[in-house]
């Protein structure tokens, strides 16, 4: 049950925190993505939706935050309408203590199949509290539409405590194909849950903790 520390004014103990993110349609019309519901393009090469939980609350009363369960609620399908053959979508959900570069994101998984806070990336492996992965390659069970299931992926996340100020949320989209020429995706609405426990740290280890944040956000 979650109790009113004596110091601060925030209140600690668990917590259930839980961000929507809205469906896209992803369309070719002119030899350039376009993207709805607040979805954004780097050129033709990543689609992603950016948003964050708002952790200043318990910053500013020095409160840490510790997950004890990320997840993300995706049940409905993908699809890929006018396919290419061979079309492949990494897909990475993402909660990051920093915000990242969706440019250094796309270059690194293109460039040397990594992922972000992976050694070939400028972020700390305890940056990313939950970053998971997955292929989706095409299934066609469809006349008009073709499915994208998975063929593979796998949870990279810290769940480091943290005392930042904004836990930014993303999903990012990098299809692969020798052609994005009429190409469309839909991707269905989704939900991060970040289930959490609220506490009030000794004055040291929440001050390395401070420390280790800025040098997170400062490192790169």
């Amino acid at each position: 049950m979650a109790k009113e520390s004596r110091s601060t004014r925030a209140v600690t103990g668990p917590r259930v925190m839980n961000l929507p993110i809205p469906s896209t349609l992803v369309t070719n019309p002119a030899g350039t993505f376009v993207a709805t519901n607040g979805w954004e393009i780097l050129s033709n090469d990543l689609v992603y939706y950016e948003n964050y939980f708002d952790l200043s609350a318990y910053e500013l009363d020095d409160l840490t935050v510790i997950p004890t369960a990320l997840t993300l609620q995706d049940g409905l399908p993908y699809y890929s309408v006018g396919p290419q053959a061979d079309l492949q979508l990494a897909t990475f959900d993402i909660i990051s203590q920093e915000r990242l570069s969706m440019q250094e994101v796309y270059d690194n998984y293109t460039i040397n199949n990594g992922y972000p806070s992976s050694p070939s990336s400028t972020q700390d492996w305890t940056q990313l509290l939950m970053c998971n992965f997955r292929l989706m390659t095409l299934q066609t069970d469809f006349q008009s539409a073709t499915l994208l299931l998975p063929a593979t992926g796998g949870a990279l996340g810290s769940g480091e405590a943290t005392a930042v100020q904004k836990l930014w949320v993303y999903r990012i989209l990098i299809p692969v194909t020798v052609d994005t020429d009429n190409l469309s995706l839909a991707i269905p609405a989704t939900r991060f849950v970040a289930a959490t426990e609220v506490i009030k740290e000794d004055e040291l280890p929440y001050m390395m903790r401070l420390k280790r944040s800025y040098e997170l956000a400062t490192q790169g």
